[in-house]
Order: C-alpha cells, then sequence, then structure tokens
C-alpha cells in the first residue's frame, strides 16, 4: 500500500471514530448553507461527548480567533464566555443552559458569530442586565437562535453593528403582559410612557439595545418579554420584518435618531409602540394592530420631530395613533382604521402634514382639544379620505370640491367621563357631525380637511 493511500485510509477510520463518539447529526438547512460557506476555517478537530460544557469551554478557551467551532446536539450546562472572535455552530439540537446567576453566553469580543443555538437559563437580576446573550462586542451576529425561560433575550451594551436575525425569543410563561397605564393625568405623561405596574423582577426585553448604532434586526419573533424591542441612545439602526406580540410595549424607544422601522408587525401587545425623545426616524408599512386596554394605542409619537410614517396599518387598537408635543412629521398614505380613536394630537403639536390617509371605522376619527391650525391637513392639493365626507367631486379628479371638518364633539371629556362614549353613533352626535361637516359649528373642536379624498383607495 502506498504512503497516500495509507493515509487515506487513516483518515476516514479517524472520521468514522468521530462520527461514532457524537452520535448521528441532524443538519438544518442554516447550518448546511453555513457549512458549505465555511471553506477552510479552522474546525473543532478532537471527539467529545454531546452536552459536555466543560469540552465546550475548553475549545472556546483554545481555539483561535476567526475559528468555526462546530457543537454537537445536546443540552450542555453552565454558562459561558467568548472572548476573542469565534464562529459557534450548532450541529442539530444544541441547548446551552445557564445555571441562572449571570448570562448564558457572554460575547466579549468583536466579530463573533453564532447560529442555530437554543439559550435558556439566564440569572434573573434587573440591575446586572442579565440576557440569554450578552453582548459587548462590535459587529456580533446573532442568528437562527432560540432564547427562552432568560429574563432578558439579547442584550447589546454599547457595541456597534451587531445583526440579530431569524430569531426566536419567549418570555417567562408565568408573566402574561398587562396594560401599563395606571390611572394618571391625561396625556403620556408620568407613569404613562414608562412605569408600570409590574414585578420588575419578573422579565426583561426581548431584545434590548443601548448607548450603539449601526445594527441589523430583522426577521425576529418575540412574545411574551416585558418590552419586545427596546432602543435607549441607538442611532442608524434598520428594523424590518419582526413579528412582536403579547408584551407590554412591542417598540419601546427613547433618546435614538436616525433609524428606520419597515413590515414589522406589533400585535395584541398593552401598547404598539412608543416612540419618545427623538428624531429623524421611518415608519413604513408597519402593522399596529389590536393593541388594546384601558388607555392603551397603536403608535404613540411623544415629542418626536422630523419623522416620516408612511403606508402603516394602524387598525382595532383603542387609540390608534397619538401625537404629543412633536413637530415637523409627515403622516402620509396609512390606514387608520377600526380604532376606538383614529387619531389623538394634542396642540402642542404643530408643523405636521396629514395626507393621503385613510380614516375608517373608527368609533371616533380624531380627538383634539382645539382647532389644530398649526397642522396641515393635505398636501399639493390632496388630503385623507374621511368616511363621513361628503363625496361631492364634480370634475372627477378623486378630490371633493369641498372642504371636510372632522368634529371632535366630546374632545377631553371622553377621558375624565368614560360615560360620554354612550352618546357615540346616537341621532344627536351624528345630526351634529352631518352640520359641522358642511358648514363649520363654531366652537366646536375638530381639524379641517380643504382636499378630502372621496375614494378610500386614494386615487
Amino acid at each position: 500500500m502506498t504512503g497516500t493511500a495509507r493515509a487515506a485510509v487513516a483518515t476516514a477510520v479517524a472520521l468514522i471514530g468521530w462520527h461514532a463518539a457524537i452520535g448521528p447529526r441532524t443538519w438544518s438547512p442554516a447550518v448546511a448553507h453555513a457549512g458549505a460557506a465555511a471553506g477552510a476555517a479552522t474546525r473543532t478537530p478532537e471527539a467529545t461527548p454531546a452536552g459536555d460544557v466543560a469540552w465546550l469551554r475548553a475549545r472556546l478557551a483554545g481555539a483561535p480567533a476567526g475559528a468555526v467551532i462546530d457543537i454537537p446536539a445536546g443540552d450542555y450546562r453552565g454558562n459561558v464566555v467568548i472572548d476573542r472572535p469565534l464562529h459557534l455552530r450548532g450541529m442539530g439540537h444544541v441547548i446551552l443552559r445557564g445555571d441562572g446567576t449571570t448570562h448564558v453566553v457572554a460575547v466579549r469580543a468583536p466579530d463573533v458569530v453564532l447560529e442555530n443555538l437554543e439559550v435558556r437559563g439566564s440569572g434573573m437580576d434587573l440591575t446586572k442586565d442579565h440576557a440569554g446573550i450578552h453582548v459587548t462586542g462590535a459587529r456580533v451576529v446573532i442568528r437562527h437562535v432560540r432564547i427562552a425561560d432568560c429574563l432578558h433575550g439579547i442584550y447589546v451594551r454599547q457595541a456597534d453593528g451587531a445583526r440579530i436575525e431569524d430569531s426566536d425569543i419567549v418570555g417567562r410563561p408565568d408573566d402574561g403582559a398587562r396594560d401599563p397605564l395606571p390611572p394618571g393625568p391625561d396625556g403620556p405623561g408620568a407613569g404613562e410612557t414608562c412605569e408600570v405596574p409590574l414585578d420588575q423582577n419578573a422579565r426583561g426585553n426581548g431584545i434590548h439595545l443601548w448607548n450603539s448604532r449601526g445594527h441589523v434586526i430583522a426577521r425576529n419573533v418575540i412574545r411574551g418579554t416585558r418590552d419586545g424591542i427596546y432602543f435607549s441612545f441607538v442611532d442608524d439602526a434598520d428594523v424590518s420584518g419582526n413579528v412582536i406580540t403579547g408584551v407590554r410595549y412591542g417598540l419601546h424607544y427613547m433618546y435614538s435618531d436616525g433609524n428606520r422601522f419597515e413590515r414589522n408587525v406589533f400585535r395584541d401587545d398593552a401598547a404598539g409602540a412608543a416612540l419618545m425623545y427623538s428624531k429623524g426616524i421611518t415608519l413604513r408599512d408597519n402593522r399596529f394592530e389590536a393593541n388594546r386596554g384601558r388607555r392603551a394605542y397603536g403608535l404613540l409619537l411623544q415629542s418626536v420631530d422630523d419623522t416620516r410614517v408612511e403606508r402603516n396599518r394602524i387598525a382595532g387598537n383603542t387609540l390608534g395613533l397619538y401625537a404629543e408635543n412633536s413637530h415637523g412629521n409627515e403622516v402620509r398614505d396609512n390606514r387608520i382604521t377600526d380604532n376606538h380613536v383614529g387619531l389623538r394630537i394634542s396642540d402642542s403639536s404643530d408643523g405636521n402634514v396629514f395626507a393621503g390617509n385613510t380614516f375608517s371605522g373608527n368609533v371616533h376619527a380624531v380627538e383634539t382639544s382645539g382647532t389644530n391650525v398649526a397642522n396641515r391637513w393635505s398636501d399639493a392639493g390632496r388630503g385623507n379620505y374621511w368616511d363621513g365626507a361628503a363625496r361631492l367631486d364634480l370634475d372627477g379628479n378623486g378630490i371633493g370640491d369641498l372642504p371636510h371638518r372632522e368634529v371632535d364633539l366630546f374632545g377631553a371629556l371622553r377621558r375624565g367621563f368614560p360615560e360620554i362614549g354612550l352618546l357615540a353613533g346616537s341621532p344627536g352626535e351624528r345630526l351634529l357631525r352631518f352640520v359641522h361637516a358642511r358648514i363649520g359649528v363654531p366652537g366646536l373642536s375638530g381639524v379641517v380637511d380643504p382636499a378630502p379624498l372621496v375614494r378610500e383607495d386614494g386615487r
């Protein structure tokens, strides 16, 4: 037998022995694709019993920067720390199970990749930001990961350029979302946008981002956490295709500029999204649906400026869109339908443009404390569709020949005296709306659309 033949036989025997030691693997499509792309990257050379966390820690400590570590299927019990650029890849069903005292996986190096893993059992101390995956290294990639039974799911702290994709984060099963809005003064003031009557040691956020920039958060499913995605001092991020249900705030967001949210779903939460003290945001093609509670809303803009809200569906909420102390925003081509109140806008908000929106099926289309003359209700001769507007269009251009006045008969009285809602839809209310829409009754608050659309599709 030649030397080449003897080497080939030895390699085959070694591979057979390694396979027998770890048992059969289950490959996911994502892992198979990643394996093909890995090329000549460094791989795990020795056999190991599946689920041996001591082996995994030894591999992490001894692997060179840039190595790919294929983790055999198994339940690995114990916390791990990654302190150099590595690629951890689960082969089949890999569970990384923490001991309940700290982070399950602590990523302390840049350019780490985690994929095809299940993470469970973090500590539960909010003062230490315990998480399933806690990241302080830049440019970390987390994909095809499932996180459960943790305080925070993924916590990114002062680390730029994270990519979190195609993952599933589930909150603790004994902590359902609750209405976050306790009794208090009207408007999203103290106690209404941040404080909640919850056991704060019970739940954390699905994805928590702090003091960083340039992230990509895409196609994740989050449910049953405290807040779905939390932004604080985070700029220039792309958030798309995520589905967030059954949480307190689907998106809890403050002091963060220049971020883009597209094609996300915020449904069945105590509140869909609360954006506060920020500017330059884009919200496009999202769905804020069925966020209901005593004083819940689909989308809140609190002190938000220079933001585009376009082509979103805001439907079936207690309050659809709430704008408070917000300036210079463009609200275009949204469907605001079937809410109890479609839009609440305060007199502290000015310079905003509303055009091309559909207001249909809301019990109250608009709630305002004044005439809102500081905001524009049409742009370039195109206003909004109102399901109670007159449909006179003699020239057939799709724009009503008469202005539409959307009256708010009860305004703030509705919040102070809920019983007044029993008058909604009564013959007297309908008559006043009909008259005001056509001739304007002095002393009533509301808005005036000078160019209402006559068709619901906006064309």
